[in-house]
């Protein structure tokens, strides 16, 4: 592909991350969470319950870093830690009611975002264009497990 066309991917992939971000931290901030805990939030919903490496593997963070999100999140009621019986060092985690109710806030009204989103984009082009999006993002994912580029503390 022409150095042209990658350049402008590349640019209209920034202006995405910036405006994209933007909403995601503004629905975040409301329902009171900072990103990296809803980031965290929404994978132990997705999991249901979840070790504390495998969770750490699975946002590219270092267990220690996340245990920093992970106890202000046990701080106000939104995630349950425990250890293992019979190995301490194993730490299981998993939502609590109240952390469910945040999650399903923040699930509807980025869910409401985006689906305003969709409804901009030429109606005879929407599933072509979020079927492109989902390959490009595969893709991605693909390149950097292929290379190891971008998967410090990750775990494929």
């Amino acid at each position: 592909m022409d150095a042209q066309k990658i350049n402008s991917l590349r640019e209209k992939l920034r202006i995405l991350e910036r405006e994209s971000g933007g909403v995601f931290e503004g629905e975040a901030d409301c329902c009171g969470v900072t990103t990296a805990q809803c980031h965290t939030l929404i994978e132990i919903g997705n999991r249901g319950e979840i070790s504390l490496v495998d969770l750490a593997g699975a946002l590219g963070l270092d267990a220690s870093t996340l245990s920093r999100t992970i106890q202000g999140l046990v701080i106000i009621g939104l995630v349950d830690r425990r250890t293992g019986d019979k190995d301490r060092r194993f730490v299981s985690i998993r939502l609590t009611e109240q952390g469910r109710k945040t999650l399903d806030e923040i699930e509807t009204r980025n869910n409401a975002f985006y689906d305003k989103v969709v409804d901009l984009l030429p109606e005879n082009r929407r599933d072509a264009i979020l079927e492109a999006v989902g390959e490009f993002v595969d893709a991605v994912t693909r390149m950097n497990d292929e290379t190891g580029c971008c998967r410090k503390g990750r775990r494929p």
